[in-house]
């Protein structure tokens, strides 16, 4: 059986964490063997937990592993040639040794690593449920649509790369007096790409959801929207918000005004996100440890996290007559910032400071568009 996968993400300190911990213990001990993994670099989830965790799956509790992303171990365990290769051409340049080191590291392989472990344990088949505790929203959003980038750059150039690099190494490296990468390292990053393909398909299926989780304060209700259209844009299911801190009506009227913002917020919460709402209500202590699965009792009111709360998918085909319409789902973007072009097999949709690359099916990818409309947060593309 395959596993569900559910990624939580969020603005920095809603506590996206402790719903994502609270979420682990209830389907672990609904008899689910479940994985939690956190891809924030500043990792929380072991104090949430209070339980050391591991860069590879530790078992807390029967059916509950957890596991922390360590890139230095990564790299070392499993990345060790591309590592290698770097160093060595840092070092080519005149840096420093451990500067050269360092610089090794390069940006965006904790999210890299993060992914290429969901895969892995996917494919394994050992794990129920698999969830990611994701950094805040903004890597998140990086980190979802590093698939998508491999893919494309798997298609365009890296054949040709290693086409040229075989033909001019012998000739370029004496001249410019650069390490150019070896067949190996070549190999293994084209590995990496493969894999990144593959993970695109595990995103978009419906084994796969994402939920966000919220406070009812104006910002992060902002920054939530936002998120939620760039994750709708690169084909991912948001099923359910998730709104945390919500403040009990009797608090006192030292809090009465907070109590006014936030059921106003609330309410546009309700009106604007076209999905699933669950609030969890402002507790007088820390949420850690063992209070993790007093939580996760009263989590989703009930009901099963496993189940899809939202099965409106935010991509679909559709025929009508002749004409063929494709609807991509872009909530709360406004018209003037939708841009739309299209390069061969290629749909190239921007809202805003985002970017999404589309391979299109053959049977759009022979055809040109013949108009668009934006209408209730969707974009429809006809195809003639």
């Amino acid at each position: 059986m395959k596993a569900r996968i559910i990624l939580f993400t969020g603005k920095g300190g809603v506590g996206k964490t402790t719903v994502a911990a609270a979420t682990a213990i209830k389907t672990s001990r609904s008899g689910k063997k479940t994985l939690i993994i956190s891809t924030d670099p500043a990792h929380s989830l072991s104090d949430s937990l209070q339980t050391a965790l591991n860069p590879y799956p530790t078992k807390i509790n029967d059916n509950l592993y957890g596991m922390e992303v360590n890139v230095e171990y990564e790299l070392e365990r499993h990345w060790s040639i591309i590592k290698e290769y770097l160093t060595l051409f840092f070092k080519s340049q005149g840096i420093d040794d451990v500067i050269a080191e360092e610089l090794a590291i390069f940006p965006g392989f904790d999210e890299v690593a993060s992914l290429l472990h969901l895969l892995n344990f996917y494919e394994e088949r050992e794990y129920d449920v698999i969830i990611l505790d994701c950094a805040p929203t903004g890597e998140t959003l990086r980190l979802l649509s590093v698939p998508e980038v491999a893919k494309w750059y798997m298609n365009r150039f890296f054949g040709i790369e290693k086409r040229v690099l075989k033909i001019v190494k012998p000739i370029a490296e004496p001249i410019i007096n650069l390490p150019l990468p070896t067949d190996d390292v070549l190999d293994k990053i084209q590995d990496m790409y493969v894999k990144m393909g593959k993970l695109k398909e595990i995103l978009e299926s419906d084994d796969t959801v994402v939920r966000l989780v919220m406070n009812p304060e104006r910002m992060v209700v902002k920054e939530s929207e936002r998120a939620f259209t760039y994750l709708n844009l690169f084909g991912y299911r948001v099923d359910c918000v998730i709104v945390n801190k919500v403040f009990p009506e009797e608090v006192g009227e030292y809090f009465s005004e907070w109590v006014k913002i936030q059921r106003k917020n609330l309410k546009e919460i309700e009106e604007k996100f076209p999905v699933t709402l669950f609030k969890i209500p402002f507790k007088s202590a820390e949420i850690v440890g063992n209070l993790l699965y007093d939580l996760s009792d009263s989590l989703y009111d009930g009901e099963d996290p496993l189940n899809i709360f939202s099965h409106e998918k935010p991509m679909r085909i559709e025929k009508i007559g002749d004409e063929f319409i494709l609807a991509v789902r872009a909530p709360f973007v406004k018209k003037e910032e939708l841009n739309l072009m299209k390069r061969g097999e290629e749909l190239i949709i921007i809202a805003g400071k985002w970017k999404r690359i589309l391979f299109l099916p053959q049977s759009l990818a022979m055809r040109e568009p013949s108009g668009a409309s934006f209408n209730n947060g969707e974009i429809h593309i006809k195809f003639g």
